[in-house]
């Protein structure tokens, strides 16, 4: 294990040039003066030692994390390079022209003010960050495992249930709107419960027969449904909605024929009546290499760069001065 000190990564700061593999900024070394004043020079030495002592722990954990990317990334053989970086800094200077600028691009420069830089020194601070964060995605993917758990589930989560994705088309009728409707009619009595639901169930039937008769369900949905998210939409929803209208709705919808009006499927507020739009299956054979290579190299995740600064300290001895 690598005894790492402060005074070392301070050192390794002023001359990181003479260092392959360790923290390098975008122009090289520092010149080891801060500025001039008055023709007298202000070390750069004396702004680091006050940068530790100023903001502490924060600072110097940060940049030991860095050097510690940069010392298993040169023993993996990975790199990241300026040409990317200043690629990525242009691609964001053109977002923001484009999403918060208005595409004045001559607006970057006050804009960029307002952050307290210019364009130098926002290119400096970028470059920290961005090396940082493609650093540590490489080196999570390069050690990153797939088990068949992860890819099963990365699976069912794009292709549905056993790789079946079903749309289904739903007409919703709720006990309240029916109840609302009875209130307004002249004379009407208060039903009982079981008479509500014998009404509300005839009117579900009704419209499907209507349906099985040739009447377009969509638009008998458009014009029927007591949900008005429903008519607006036409009723039709993938897996993740209408598998949340309860168990004996998706038990329904898995029996289904396609294109069929379904008889009426009672829930705790209503009733729905349902088609299958369209039913799609998958099989995880023909898309196993294509999801490998998505969860190899998909970024990674805040318990995954947890994992590895872990990991790399627990590795190191290290030392504050």
């Amino acid at each position: 294990m690598r005894n790492i000190t402060l005074g070392a990564l301070l050192v390794a700061a002023i001359a990181a040039c003479t260092s392959p593999g360790y923290p390098v900024g975008p122009s090289g070394a520092p010149s080891g003066r801060l500025a001039v004043i008055d023709g007298e020079p202000v070390p750069m030495a004396g702004y680091q030692r006050w940068l530790v002592d100023a903001y502490g722990r924060r600072t110097q954990d940060e940049y030991i994390r860095l050097w510690l990317f940069e010392r298993e990334a040169k023993r993996l053989g990975i790199v990241v390079t300026e040409v990317e970086i200043e690629a990525a800094l242009q691609e964001l200077w053109a977002d923001w022209i484009r999403d918060r600028l208005g595409g004045d691009a001559s607006a970057l420069d006050a804009h960029l003010e307002k952050q307290g830089h210019d364009r130098a020194s926002f290119r400096r601070w970028f470059h920290w960050e961005k090396r940082r964060e493609l650093l540590s995605a490489r080196l999570i993917q390069a050690e990153r495992k797939i088990e068949e758990p992860d890819l099963v589930r990365r699976f069912e989560q794009l292709y549905g249930p056993n790789g079946v994705r079903t749309q289904v088309r739903v007409l919703v009728l709720t006990r309240a709107r029916l109840l609302q409707e009875l209130r307004q009619k002249p004379g009407a009595r208060v039903l009982t419960a079981a008479e509500l639901d014998q009404l509300l169930l005839e009117r579900a039937e009704a419209l499907r027969a209507r349906a099985l008769g040739g009447e377009s369900f969509e638009t008998i949905v458009r014009a029927e449904s007591t949900d008005l998210a429903v008519r607006k939409t036409g009723g039709v929803c993938g897996d993740e909605e209408w598998r949340l209208r309860g168990a004996a709705f998706v038990r329904a919808v898995e029996a289904a024929e396609l294109n069929v009006v379904q008889p009426p499927v009672p829930n705790s507020s209503g009733i729905d009546v349902f088609e299958v739009v369209s039913r799609e299956t998958t099989r995880l054979e023909d898309v196993r290499s294509k999801l490998t290579a998505e969860l190899l190299t998909a970024p990674p995740s805040l318990e995954e760069l947890a994992a590895l600064e872990q990991r790399l300290r627990a590795a190191s001895k290290i030392e504050f001065e």
